[in-house]
């Protein structure tokens, strides 16, 4: 499922790299200025204590697992994207029980 690059991040960060203060969400205007500015997903939104800043970029903290994000409202397109990802799932789980049965 594809996830799209659509939310707005305002934030900034101590020495470290940790973010300090943010603002996010589809359409926001700050109302304060912020040192960085970033176009993420919803699953980086939802993850955000997993990342800091490292030279001006947006990294994940290593050795983090992030949660996944269930899109509310799939289009046709991404529901059926999701479903050719599942039945490959399914085949690829199923092969090695169909190749035993037949030996």
């Amino acid at each position: 499922m594809a996830i799209v690059n659509d939310i707005q991040l305002y934030c900034d960060a101590d020495e470290n790299g940790k973010i300090t203060r943010m603002l996010s969400g589809a359409t926001i205007r700050p109302t304060e200025q912020f040192r960085y500015f970033f176009l993420i997903d919803k699953k980086t939104e939802v993850n955000l204590d997993k990342f800091y800043i490292k030279d001006g970029k947006l990294e994940q903290i290593e050795g983090t697992t992030l949660i996944n994000v269930v899109l509310e409202n799939p289009t046709a397109d991404q529901q059926l994207e999701d479903m050719k990802k599942q039945i490959a799932e399914l085949r690829e789980l199923l092969q090695p029980r169909t190749d035993t049965e037949e030996a």
